[in-house]
């Protein structure tokens, strides 16, 4: 059963086209008729056909990230599927009718007939297929950011773990060193000191807290806390070493410890040392929890200012500076991970640019990406800014296997890429230098065996220029 013209006159694609190709479309196309979940083409499967939706819905999966995802949505009136001029040889995804559909099917191998019965159907099929283009283009773009945000999270995720597992560990010590403290001043109180004895211990907390440790070698440090113990077991103080190890961090010697023996009975001495070392060691408890979330603050803060949450998307003045700083912060697990020794070569002042942060952000993300790609572990990566009269000059060099010459003049073409399926879409040196342009901006790329480096040159502010 085929459509007649009537049922095909009323789609927004026919809108305002004579008999002829409606009666042409009758006769060479087919019905198709579709139920809720039932497919009208496969993934992979040969572009043969293009689609008219004529009634219903149907959506168009595709595999993103290892999910299948849907991308797309054809209604009443709209295309899908092969259209004339296409490259397209293969389906990249499957289309499911969402709800009951009727279709109709032209073959790929009827379009030059086709195309000579209705010049201006055939004009409204390249605009179809123009519109179609910039759709998976924003898509492949947007698909481009979702892979360089995943391979950033893991990350990310493991640059967080460290931290919070050292916050978590440190304050289960801590409430066992607090609650042993509490013991020791329970026992301390029951000796009865008196204010001398009292004062003594304060002053030896008070210069424990005043001093670091001297930077000693390990042998030095060893004998250091060799003396102290000595010390300590000759005073009858049992548990001498651990506490030797406190009080050597903070550079305490035989002789503080000797005042303070002067001012405290011999009893409760034992006491007093514990409890000094004790805090000795809350206080570097409390300064690893302190540490450790500032780190956390810190990464939270570089993904603030990575992704430009708080900022509109004008151009506005930008130091490139802290972009390409907070975007190695977002890779320091693959770099560390490589092994990959980072140089950074900044000049002590640097004039801002006019430019959106995000999205130069986006720009040195696809750049240092692909040079830790390059790198074999153990490389050298290289972030250098310089500055001229106009402009600011970002190179990110890497001592990578270099671009073969064969392949060079395409590095910049959309969809080309030397990566893996599900490792990269290509687009993204197109994206970057899209974005520099954008900047009113250049981008270039010199390669050799050995390594390559990238060129991004970014005019200055007005006020700013130097010339």
């Amino acid at each position: 059963m085929r459509f007649t013209p009537d049922e095909l006159r009323p789609l927004a694609i026919f809108d305002g086209l004579g008999d002829e190709p409606l009666s042409w479309l009758s006769d060479h196309g087919t019905r198709i008729v579709l139920n809720t979940g039932e497919r009208m083409f496969n993934h992979g499967q040969p572009a043969d056909f293009m689609f008219i939706v004529v009634s219903g819905k149907i959506e168009r999966y595709e595999e993103i990230g290892g999910q299948w995802l849907m991308v797309a949505t054809t209604v009443r009136g709209q295309v899908t599927g092969m259209l004339p001029y296409s490259r397209m040889t293969h389906y990249p995804g499957h289309t499911i009718a969402a709800e009951p559909s009727e279709v109709l099917r032209v073959k790929k191998t009827d379009f030059d007939a086709m195309l000579a019965v209705s010049q201006a159907l055939g004009k409204r099929l390249v605009a179809e297929m123009s519109n179609r283009v910039r759709g998976d283009v924003r898509l492949e773009q947007q698909r481009e950011k979702m892979m360089a945000l995943g391979r950033l999270s893991a990350g990310l995720a493991h640059e967080l773990n460290n931290p919070t597992a050292a916050i978590r560990r440190t304050v289960a010590t801590l409430g066992s060193q607090i609650r042993g403290q509490t013991e020791v001043m329970i026992q301390m109180a029951k000796g009865g000191l008196e204010n001398e004895a009292i004062d003594g211990i304060r002053r030896l907390r008070d210069t424990a807290r005043r001093r670091d440790a001297p930077d000693l070698s390990p042998l030095e440090r060893s004998d250091r806390e060799e003396d102290l113990a000595a010390w300590l077991e000759e005073h009858g103080i049992d548990e001498a070493w651990e506490i030797a190890s406190a009080l050597a961090e903070t550079g305490l010697r035989e002789e503080n410890l000797e005042r303070c023996a002067e001012a405290v009975p011999e009893a409760s001495l034992a006491d007093a040392l514990a409890w000094v070392a004790g805090n000795i060691q809350v206080d570097r408890m409390l300064e690893e929890i302190s540490s450790s979330a500032g780190r956390v603050s810190e990464l939270v803060a570089s993904v603030k200012v990575y992704t430009h949450m708080d900022r509109s998307s004008e151009h506005k003045p930008t130091d490139v500076r802290e972009g390409l700083d907070k975007t190695l912060t977002m890779f320091g697990h693959k770099i560390k991970q490589k092994n990959i020794r980072l140089v950074r070569g900044y000049p002590d002042t640097l004039p801002t640019i006019p430019g959106n942060a995000g999205e130069l952000n986006q720009v040195w993300t696809n750049l240092i990406d692909n040079a830790i790609d390059a790198m074999t572990d153990g490389g050298a990566l290289r972030i250098e800014v310089g500055v001229d009269d106009w402009c600011v000059d970002v190179k990110v060099i890497d001592d990578g296997r270099g671009i073969p010459d064969e392949i060079r003049p395409r590095i910049f073409d959309p969809f080309f890429t030397t990566k893996d399926v599900g490792e990269g879409t290509g687009l993204g040196l197109d994206i970057a230098r899209r974005i520099v342009q954008t900047h009113r901006g250049q981008i270039d790329v010199r390669s050799r065996p050995g390594g390559t480096e990238v060129l991004v040159r970014l005019p200055i502010a007005p006020e700013e220029r130097v010339g």
